[in-house]
């Protein structure tokens, strides 16, 4: 396995989200005594401000030094995580956990962007990347609520050292990238720019609708789970099925896909049908195995698409815009992430848990087909 430090690097950084994300909502609720409508304003505000960094991340990370960038970016957050062990109180909570979703997207489309880089010499990257982020994130959310238990200054702290880490780690790890130059024959037309810019507009579009509907697990699921009768701890059982099932599974789908642009549009489709199908399982239920097998299914779709989709980003890329490139994805599923409460929220209102989840399905479906007519303009 190649490029031990960068995967390990990332895996720091899941860790680090993976301790405080799964407590935001309860700490708000319960400790701050805000509503969870409060709670919710909070978390859309830390996932535009990340956001915004992706972009701003991205953008810098193609036009500006790279190592310097994730540099500022990890004692941003840093900083955003210590004062907020400090100082967990109302009303600097919500700014500095908006500073901390800032500073974290800059982070994360700068390693993006690394990634991107890496992977013209290194196929499996995002595979295995994959792989140490699942790992990191499912050990930290089982710490997070232990950690929660003792004090959430314990959590602010421990995710503080993380990133501590993982900014050292950078420093002493992560070599200066060299570009090539891109020549006009190297390049593409104006017809090759727009079909390009075409096609990431559809696999962002893809991205979106992916994690709208997948929040819904985050969310709307435990909801109605509570509703069939079904225990919050057996809610919670389904995640750590989902991360073992991830660490477990994914390295073979390394050996199934080789590194193409054929391979990774099939892996996106089949995808689609796997996540389609998660939403159907659950329809008119209140078995606990049909919520196993449909985070089953979801977690099939992880392994996938959301693999496949910033591999076949940097294929129409270019050594002048990875970065860009990658930042836009990210963007794309922070948008997702930060919409799909709202909108799950407004239309399981309008037409109940069983139209809503049908939509989905259907949706999913609907999406093969553009990605489907995906073409690349030069080989890559």
């Amino acid at each position: 396995m190649k490029n031990r430090p960068v995967l390990f690097t990332n895996m720091l950084v899941n860790m680090g989200i993976g301790l405080i994300m799964p407590i935001t909502t309860l700490y708000i609720h319960r400790t701050l005594n805000k509503s969870l409508v409060t709670a919710g304003y909070v978390l859309f505000c830390f996932s535009g401000a990340m956001m915004i960094g992706n972009l701003i991340g991205g953008k810098l990370f193609d036009s500006w030094r790279q190592k310097p960038l994730m540099y500022v970016n990890g004692i941003g957050v840093v900083t955003a995580l210590f004062l907020l062990g400090l100082f967990p109180q109302w009303p600097i909570y919500p700014v500095l956990i908006t500073l901390y979703g800032l500073f974290l997207g800059g982070l994360n489309s700068a390693i993006n962007g690394y990634i991107a880089f890496l992977q013209v010499q290194d196929p499996n990257i995002f595979n295995n990347g994959y792989w140490f982020a699942s790992l990191g994130m499912g050990f930290a959310t089982f710490m997070s609520g232990i950690l929660f238990g003792i004090s959430i200054r314990m959590v602010f702290f421990s995710s503080t050292v993380l990133f501590l880490l993982t900014t050292l780690l950078i420093r002493l790890s992560f070599k200066t990238i060299k570009k090539h130059p891109v020549t006009t024959n190297q390049g593409i037309t104006d017809n090759g720019s727009r079909h390009a810019l075409g096609s990431i507009l559809i696999i962002c579009l893809v991205m979106v609708i992916i994690w709208i509907c997948y929040e819904q697990w985050n969310s709307n699921v435990s909801v109605l789970m509570v509703a069939k009768h079904i225990s919050v701890p057996k809610y919670s059982l389904l995640f750590t099925i989902s991360t073992v099932e991830i660490i477990l599974i994914q390295p073979f789908t390394t050996r199934l896909f080789k590194p193409s642009f054929k391979a990774e549009k099939m892996r996106i489709i089949l995808g689609l049908i796997s996540f389609a199908l998660s939403y159907l399982a659950i329809i008119n239920t209140g078995s606990y195995w049909r919520y196993v097998l449909g985070i089953t299914l979801v977690t099939f779709g992880e392994m996938l698409a959301l693999i496949a989709i910033p591999a076949l980003l940097n294929r129409f890329a270019d050594d002048r815009n990875r970065g860009t490139i990658q930042s836009v994805g990210s963007f794309a599923g922070s948008m997702g992430r930060a919409l799909g409460p709202l909108f799950g929220g407004y239309f399981i209102t309008a037409f109940d848990y069983s139209w809503t989840f049908l939509g989905m399905f259907i949706i999913h479906l609907l999406l093969i087909i553009p990605v489907f007519m995906l073409r690349m303009n030069k080989p890559k």
